[in-house]
């Protein structure tokens, strides 16, 4: 019988990744740095970049995580320390709270327009005006009516008119101005206040997934729809089909993390005392006589049992933390999506790992591996190691693939403040944020209105703003197809820290050591000869030590695009404190 997954460990990660798609911007930071920006542009020095959300955190990570999860019309690969249910019942909280804010905003306006009617439109003409004279068009316009007399008799005349039209209506203007200036009153101090609510409403999601507290919420209130879909997903994620693909000329397992080199031995199978230059009534009668039949099966069983071993607390130290042994049913990437995606009972392909596990390897589209995983760091290092075993041809062919998860990307590790001292004083600052959400809004607003009334200069460029949620470009159509993991999303292209790095070889070397060292065992057990095996094991666990010590991950491997694998990170994986 197969070995299932042990429960999904409940670590920081599942919390931090939660409380991130509430994050906001942190407008203070901002307006400090264009403020510097100020100040390089006069001492001739490059520009500050100013800080911006990003896409993997806040509105844009909760979109990401339903379109490519939550609704997506594929089966979630499995999670690797990391709770789906709880970090996707936050991105609905998050999506609902976005539709709301939108909703208020939309109302508030209506509301301004339907009190000052006038106030509105001036201030909608003050804006287009503004708008169309941008750009240098009022230089333009003097040097064209410099250009002739017709040109400036014309100007001349449009002057005047405008003059004389205002005079005839100036009670209209006056009144106008007078709306304007209590309409837009009105909505700086409106608009403002719903900021600040949502901020703190979004303060209340984070602190609800705070590390003091025992349970989060799983499922989301008053979403029927998206709580039968994470029902079914924490079924399905826990079916122990994996898919493979071939990335940048690696092979990697979806969801597992960044793969490392692979172990591999390959050894003809011979009774041990036989050597090559036997005859063949030699090698018949050493056969007969001590190397005795067994199929991967039996191997891959007594290597499953070996390693339970790694999980029992005798000394604290001697056991690895959080060690899992399960079995998994390795499968391409198309045959992937054909797979199905309602919950059942029990696992689907549960009878077809046991029967392929069993039969001959080639041509068998769907392999057995037995995984043997490490949660560390409290989520942010999960190493995973494949064994894969194939007896044909009287060669044996026993295969290790690690993998791992990186540590979370900087602005995902949202975590609330330890102290309340602390958490009062980011709490007392939200007004101010939503101050600077509100200059943002009329920015975004004014840009998108000049963009549709196609008055953007001649040689303008539009910035996107991050924190406005839209659609990521993909370069790749076939990335829609392809299996996601919100782990691998969320995750670091590389391990800087030391000490995590470490930890990586360490965990990576044990497992495969522990996995070699039983398949020793169980061919001697079986009367198999040795020698080559001895010398291709060294030689594996040699090259995971020696070469494991640069430091760094082949980013290429993460399974997103180069956009993605080219961000760098300066500092190690440490939760960032929401505000």
């Amino acid at each position: 019988m197969y070995s299932e997954r042990d429960p999904i460990p409940h670590t920081a990660v599942t919390r931090q990744i939660a409380a991130s798609v509430h994050d906001r911007p942190h407008r203070l930071k901002q307006l400090k740095a264009l403020l510097g920006r100020q100040q390089d542009r006069a001492h001739g020095r490059v520009p500050q970049a100013v800080p911006l959300l990003g896409q993997y955190a806040g509105d844009q990570l909760a979109y990401w995580a339903m379109r490519k999860v939550l609704f997506a019309d594929k089966r979630p690969v499995p999670s690797y320390g990391l709770e789906l249910a709880p970090v996707l019942s936050h991105c609905v909280a998050a999506r609902r709270q976005r539709r709301v804010r939108a909703a208020l905003l939309a109302s508030v306006v209506i509301l301004t327009e339907l009190r000052y009617p006038f106030g509105t439109s001036a201030i909608a003409a003050v804006a287009v005006l503004h708008m169309w004279l941008r750009g240098g068009r009022v230089s333009r316009i003097l040097r064209w009516a410099t250009t002739s007399i017709v040109s400036f008799v014309l100007l001349g005349l449009a002057v005047f008119a405008a003059y004389r039209l205002a005079g005839t209506y100036a009670p209209v203007l006056r009144q106008a101005m007078r709306q304007g200036e209590r309409a837009a009153l009105l909505l700086v101090v409106a608009i403002s206040a719903l900021y600040a609510l949502d901020r703190w409403v979004a303060w209340g999601y984070v602190l609800a997934v705070r590390p003091g507290r025992a349970e989060i919420g799983k499922r989301p209130h008053a979403a029927p729809l998206a709580t039968k879909r994470i029902k079914a997903i924490e079924v399905t994620e826990t079916w122990q089909t994996i898919a493979y693909q071939r990335y940048w000329d690696q092979d990697r397992f979806v969801g597992a993390g960044l793969p490392r080199s692979k172990g591999a031995s390959r050894i003809r199978l011979k009774p041990a005392g036989a050597g090559d230059e036997d005859t063949g009534e030699e090698q018949e009668h050493h056969q007969l006589e001590g190397l005795r039949d067994f199929e991967a099966d039996e191997l891959m069983d007594d290597v499953r049992d070996e390693l339970e071993r790694l999980r029992e607390k005798l000394i604290e130290t001697h056991s690895l933390p959080n060690c899992d042994v399960s079995e998994m049913l390795g499968v391409s990437e198309s045959q992937w999506r054909m797979l199905p995606t309602n919950p059942a009972a029990t696992w689907p392909e549960a009878g077809e790992m046991i029967r392929d596990g069993r039969g001959a390897p080639s041509s068998a589209a769907a392999r057995r591996y037995l995984a043997a995983q490490v949660v560390s760091w409290d989520g942010q290092i999960v190493v995973t190691v494949f064994a894969h075993a194939a007896l044909e041809g009287r060669t044996l062919h026993f295969v290790t693939r690690p993998h791992i998860i990186t540590p979370l990307l900087k602005e995902t590790a949202v975590a609330a403040p330890t102290s309340g001292s602390a958490l009062a004083g980011h709490l007392l600052l939200v007004p101010l944020h939503a101050v600077g959400d509100m200059v943002d809004l009329v920015h975004r607003a004014y840009r998108t209105v000049r963009r549709s009334l196609r008055l953007t200069p001649p040689g303008g460029r539009t910035v996107i703003n991050s924190s406005v949620v839209s659609a990521p470009a993909d370069d790749d159509l076939e990335e829609e197809k392809k299996p996601v993991s919100l782990r691998e999303h969320c995750a670091r292209s590389n391990v800087k820290d030391m000490h995590q790095w470490e930890d990586v070889l360490r965990h990576i070397s044990i497992l495969q050591s522990w996995m070699f060292a039983r398949v020793r065992v169980f061919l001697d057990e079986h009367g198999a000869d040795l020698g080559e095996f001895d010398t291709q094991v060294t030689s594996v666990i040699n090259n995971t030590i020696v070469t494991g010590d640069k430091n760094t991950v082949v980013s290429s491997a993460s399974g997103r695009d180069g956009h993605q694998n080219a961000r760098s990170e300066k500092t190690p994986a440490e939760p960032k404190v929401k505000g």
